[in-house]
Formats: structure tokens, C-alpha cells, sequence
């Protein structure tokens, strides 16, 4: 649970795990592997600044060579439109979507296919609407003109389900509410919430879980006005015919065995990751379902 509370600057010591990992090569020495480029959809960093999406690449180079014997490269900030077009052209050989941008991707492409999740404790994502246990409110459409924490660094799920929500009430996010807060962590937007100084916040439903376990006094006060369906996890996607089997094989048996490592949990957890995992069975239809409850032509005609 601690990647949960994890702030912005708290990723800065991913730098210093990078002691903890095997040393680097010495100069002139090469990896007898071949590289692979990773592209990594910009949504992962919502909140990040630029210069430290880069310092939170350079101990997941290593992590990811480290676990895979693979030389790689970690291509951040990448459109999820875009992350298609650059597997195609080989410019990247693997991508990191949200799963649910990889429900629109492989939309437009049925040869995108899923390598592996990344998961943060839960397979299956959802993102509540919580206000006071008091509070008369149904749903989202009872707090129009009222106040909303939104922490930073909250999961991009709870973004696009707030967001299309609004839509649907025909106003963007903040127009909708009265005023939108954006605290440092999700423990203190929902203190807000019981404390009564917000009337209402958006988590996920790992911290919901966290706080109703950690702070269960504070969590009597609140109530769920509204959750949302069932998101898929974020995925590491491919196409089959742009690297090889056995280039595939190792990383992914690298990284699926990355939660098995002490070493490789402490720089996952920083990320908000607890481990990757095997491409659940359900996953296909989590992302079908998911396509149809939220479209990426909304997404378009938002922008």
C-alpha cells in the first residue's frame, strides 16, 4: 500500500536504488542481447515533471535489464494514439498502455496483443465517488457547484471516469464543480471529505481499501456516492510479428519473476506497481466492455 502514498518528490529516491542493483557495465563492455526500446504512454506521468519522469527511467533501465539480461531503453511521454504507429514502425518494440487505451488502441488494431499487466495490488481497477456519510448526495450529479479533491498523482482510470461523468452532465470537470482541489495525497483528500472541508473526492479502489483499514474512524464518516465500472489493468502490449519469440520469452519471464526480487519490489513500488503479471483470462472482455462504457471518440470530441 505505501506506493499509494507515494508523492512526487518521493520518487526522486528511485535514483538512489539504483546502488542496489547490479553495477553498470564498464565502458566499451556490451550486453550480448538484443535491445529493446520501450514506449510508455504519457498518461503514466500525469503530475510528473519532465525532469523527473526522466531521473524515474534511469533505475527502471536497470531494473528492467537487470530481470529481463535484455539491453534496453525506456522511451517516456508517448501519446496513446501514437505508441501504435512507432511498434509499427519499429521504432519501439514493446508499449505500456492503460488498459483501457489499449482497449482503444487494439480497436483500430487487431494485431496489438498483450505481453503481460502491471498491477497495483489489483487486477481489476475501479475509481469511487466518496462524500460524507451524511450528505444527501446519490451520484455525481448531485454535487454540481460543489467542491472536489482530486489528489495528484491520482490513477488515470479515476481521471477518464470523472472526466466522461461531467461530460455526460454537460460540463467539463471544472465547470462542473464549484471548485476542484488537488491535494498532495489521497489520505488527505478523503480526511478533507470526512472533516467535512471537501465535499467530495475521487480514489481508486486500492486506497479506499487502505484508508477503511488504516483509518476506519475517518472512513465511518464517508460514503460511496457513486462507483465506477470495471477497468482493465495497464498492459506492456506488442505485435507479434515486430520482435521475436524468444526476445519476447525473456522479457517476459524477466519481469513476471521481478516481485520474486526485494531489489526489483522497492523501485516497482515507487511507481505505484506491486508486480507484473500473467495476461488474466478475463482481460480480453474487461477491455471490450471498457471500449463500450467509455468510446475513444468521446475522447476525441473532448480535445
Amino acid at each position: 500500500m505505501t506506493g499509494q502514498r507515494v508523492g512526487v518528490a518521493a520518487l526522486v529516491v528511485a535514483t538512489g536504488l539504483l546502488g542496489l542493483l547490479p553495477a553498470p557495465r564498464a565502458a566499451g563492455e556490451e550486453l550480448k542481447a538484443p535491445q529493446v526500446r520501450v514506449g510508455l504512454t504519457g498518461s503514466l506521468f500525469r503530475d510528473v515533471p519532465d525532469a523527473l519522469v526522466t531521473t524515474m527511467m534511469r533505475p527502471f533501465k536497470s531494473l528492467m535489464e537487470a530481470q529481463t539480461g535484455l539491453s534496453g531503453q525506456l522511451v517516456p511521454g508517448i501519446k496513446s494514439d501514437e505508441l501504435g504507429r512507432q511498434l509499427k514502425d519499429d521504432k519501439v518494440q514493446l508499449a505500456v498502455y492503460q488498459g483501457f487505451e489499449y482497449a482503444w488502441a487494439r480497436e483500430k488494431d487487431g494485431e496489438l496483443k498483450p505481453l503481460m499487466i502491471a498491477v497495483n495490488h489489483n487486477t481489476h481497477l475501479r475509481a469511487y465517488l466518496l462524500v460524507r456519510d451524511d450528505d444527501s448526495a446519490k451520484g455525481l450529479c448531485d454535487l454540481k457547484g460543489k467542491s472536489l479533491a482530486l489528489p495528484l498523482r491520482t490513477r488515470e482510470h479515476c481521471h477518464l471516469f470523472l472526466e466522461r461523468r461531467c461530460q455526460d452532465a454537460g460540463k467539463p470537470v471544472k465547470e462542473f464543480f464549484g471548485k476542484v482541489v488537488k491535494p498532495a495525497t489521497t489520505e488527505e483528500a478523503l480526511d478533507g471529505v470526512a472533516l467535512g472541508r471537501t465535499d467530495a473526492a475521487v480514489v481508486d479502489d486500492v486506497f479506499l481499501e487502505w484508508y477503511k483499514e488504516n483509518k476506519p474512524k475517518a472512513y465511518a464518516k464517508l460514503k460511496v456516492a457513486q462507483e465506477s465500472e470495471v477497468f482493465p489493468a495497464a498492459v506492456v502490449a506488442y505485435y507479434a510479428k515486430a520482435i521475436d519469440e524468444a526476445t519476447l520469452k525473456k522479457f517476459r519471464e524477466g519481469m513476471l519473476s521481478a516481485k520474486e526480487n526485494p531489489r526489483s519490489v522497492q523501485l516497482m513500488t515507487l511507481c505505484q506497481i506491486t508486480s507484473f503479471e500473467p495476461v488474466p483470462d478475463d482481460y480480453d472482455k474487461l477491455c471490450t466492455d471498457i471500449a463500450k462504457a467509455y468510446p475513444a471518440e468521446k475522447e476525441k470530441d473532448k480535445k
